[in-house]
């Protein structure tokens, strides 16, 4: 589960800006609809707008406490959250069935872009489209492979690890295919990266993560405020209709949550790059002389990672050379040393 293997790159700086953009914010926007619902007087008797621009201070105040106490109750449970969003729905025989059908439906549409980008390439036939004189015809058929491509990428790559979300199939295609080449498995070493790896990588990954979350929390909360516009408005005629505003709120939402899981995913896959051979050293392993003794000595460092045996061969030595935040100096190549 990618939300989950970054809990400890925040550090004490996500406490007051965390909790500010991710928890208060859609939270005491959430309860002034809330408010402006009630002031209406829909709830038991005919519509009075005029209401609403007659605020209490008193009344003010209890929101705003409201809203306190909401993103308090909500902050402790966003991992939670998140996880719902990415379809991890429980076992519950009415989930079950829930997220067996949405599983199967992706399934089927990632089946669909694959045949689509093939018979598009098919059609191209390995034709070039180089030069302003390619025919209208070749245009689309690359604009469909490329359309499709885009779109099964968002998918992993085997139908067991497909989940019933949109979201969690973009996170777990990041999960399972970041540090894959160098023999790494995110979900056991990003948390350990991100506590040597430098403030910029640190800093990306956060960001990506914040606007990943606070997407999913106002999705949430405007799909509360759909239900609660529905509540109000029922006996109201076409007044009803309102309730399409925070749907289309929290539909683009999490639209744009999915695009944000690519941006935090790409996060992933830098800080790997990046950061993987300053992790080697802080944990005293030689540094790889080649990409095959690179894979060989993650293959070990993953079952020690996942509390299995140690089998890790001779520790280096101690680096006294290395500034905290700056990358290792390059080894020599044994081949022209």
């Amino acid at each position: 589960m990618s939300t989950d293997i970054i809990g400890a790159a925040a550090g004490a700086g996500r406490v007051g800006r965390y909790f500010s953009v991710v928890s208060a914010l859609p939270s005491t926007v959430f309860l002034a609809y809330v408010y402006v619902l009630i002031r209406t007087g829909a709830w038991n008797g005919p519509l009075n707008w005029s209401a609403v621009v007659d605020f209490d201070p008193a009344q003010l105040l209890v929101v705003g406490l409201a809203a306190l106490v909401l993103s308090l109750a909500l902050n402790p449970l966003q991992v939670q959250l998140l996880r719902l969003f990415e379809g991890y729905w429980g076992s519950g025989t009415l989930a079950q069935q829930l997220a067996t059908m949405r599983t199967l439906h992706h399934r089927r549409l990632r089946a669909d872009h694959r045949m689509a980008a093939f018979r598009a390439r098919q059609r191209l036939g390995g034709s070039r489209l180089e030069g302003a004189a390619a025919p209208p015809w070749m245009v689309r058929a690359a604009v469909r492979d490329a359309t499709h491509r885009l779109a099964e990428g968002r998918y992993p790559d085997r139908d067991s690890e497909i989940l019933p979300t949109s979201l969690g199939n973009v996170l777990r295609s990041y999960e399972s295919r970041v540090g894959r080449p160098y023999g790494i498995e995110a979900i056991r070493t990003i948390p350990r990266l991100a506590m040597v790896a430098g403030e910029r990588e640190t800093a990306y990954m956060e960001n990506q993560r914040t606007q990943l979350e606070l997407a999913v929390r106002t999705s949430l909360l405007s799909l509360l405020g759909a239900v609660v516009t529905v509540l109000f408005f029922w006996r109201h005629g076409w007044w009803l209709l309102l309730a399409l505003v925070p749907y289309t709120v929290a539909y683009l939402t999490y639209r744009g949550a999915v695009a944000l899981a690519e941006e935090y995913g790409m996060s992933m896959a830098v800080m790997v790059d990046v950061s993987r051979f300053r992790l080697y050293d802080t944990l005293r392993l030689p540094s790889p002389r080649g990409h095959d003794a690179e894979v060989a000595q993650n293959a070990a460092l993953m079952d020690v990672f996942g509390f299995g045996d140690m089998d890790l061969g001779v520790y280096a030595e101690t680096r006294t050379d290395i500034e905290p935040g700056t990358s290792p100096p390059a080894e020599p190549d044994p081949d022209t040393a």
